[in-house]
């Protein structure tokens, strides 16, 4: 399955003109307060190293808190 799955994040490649599109209807609202339970430090650093993997191999990119608000 080596020809078919990555090993690694940074073996997965954009594929170009793909988009993305969340069939959200315009008048949806959604809740703005997090009720996110506490990581424990395993978990914490293990969430931590793959989202850094991820940015280190452009799959995702920073967001400033008010490009998300």
């Amino acid at each position: 399955y080596a020809d078919i799955f990555a090993c690694s994040l940074s073996e997965v490649l954009p594929v170009p003109g793909a988009e993305h599109h969340l069939n959200i209807p315009p008048d949806t609202t959604f809740c703005t307060r997090v009720h996110q339970q506490a990581l424990t430090p395993p978990q914490t650093h293990f969430l931590h190293s793959k989202i850094d993997e991820m940015l280190a191999a452009g799959i995702i990119e920073k967001a400033t808190p008010g490009a998300v608000k």
